[in-house]
């Protein structure tokens, strides 16, 4: 089964991971052998992540500075991971942001940041790397969804759920435009996983013990947890699956 799984000679762009979620996926591809681009806004967090990767996993990697809302950014993104690797395989979009205010209370620029960022910023990312993609023999995209996609649970997020709610609709409108192209276009939908995004709902001990008695597995999220359906997901192994949202929240949207 390692054969199956084996990303060596495929190359990942990753956004947002440089830490979180991005991250922890990222260290999945890495271990499968796939070389891996590490995007984020902070380039010194990208390139100690990077190396991180090729010292534990020895895999190529490359660092890139990148604010996926700006568009120009994401094509020199593009262009440096065409110029340094020539190919792409897979894309990870995890770059995103959250800001929580009551709805009726929500600051404009910040609604339109999170929309920016979280959806504008995976189109963008999905655009520019199509010409790239369609080159490889087993082209995926991975976006990064919520559990706002199934339900919202929580108040003060109402740009974060219009912008994963988007996201979702994104992916299948993609899967089924590009899929004559054989790209495949999913999205992985992470439950309650503890990170600087989520450290005001973490650091409530109400709403934590409240998350942890409807959480089946009972207890909260790693990041590692994603490793293994986004390795799927990148592999020859999900060839037939495109258009699909994966829970992977243990068990929370089964309530």
């Amino acid at each position: 089964m390692k054969e199956v799984f084996d990303l060596r000679g495929r190359v990942a762009l990753v956004t947002g991971g440089s830490r979180g979620l991005g991250f922890g996926i990222a260290q999945g591809l890495a271990e499968a052998g796939c070389s891996v681009v590490v995007a984020s806004r902070n380039l010194e967090e990208a390139s100690e992540a990077a190396q991180k990767l090729t010292e534990k996993y020895g895999v190529e990697t490359m660092a890139f500075r990148c604010d996926v809302s700006n568009y120009e950014e994401v094509k020199k993104l593009l262009e440096a991971v065409k110029e340094k690797f020539g190919k792409l395989d897979t894309v990870v979009n995890a770059a995103g942001i959250n800001r929580r205010h009551p709805a009726e209370e929500f600051p404009l620029d910040e609604f339109r940041q999170v929309i920016e960022v979280n959806l504008f910023g995976t189109y963008y990312v999905c655009r520019e790397a199509f010409s790239l993609l369609r080159e490889s023999d087993n082209p995926s995209i991975i976006n990064i969804g919520s559990l706002t996609v199934e339900e919202v649970t929580m108040p003060n997020i109402s740009a974060y759920a219009a912008s994963k709610g988007g996201v979702a609709s994104l992916t299948k409108a993609l899967a089924k435009e590009w899929g004559r192209y054989g790209i495949r276009v999913n999205v992985i939908a992470p439950g309650w996983y503890r990170t600087k995004m989520t450290e005001a709902v973490f650091s409530d001990p109400e709403k934590l013990d409240y998350m942890l008695k409807r959480i089946p597995l009972g207890r909260t999220g790693v990041p590692e947890d994603l490793k293994g359906v986004a390795v799927f997901l990148a592999s020859e192994e999900a060839k037939y699956v495109t258009g699909q949202i994966i829970f992977v929240d243990g068990g929370w949207t089964a309530n």
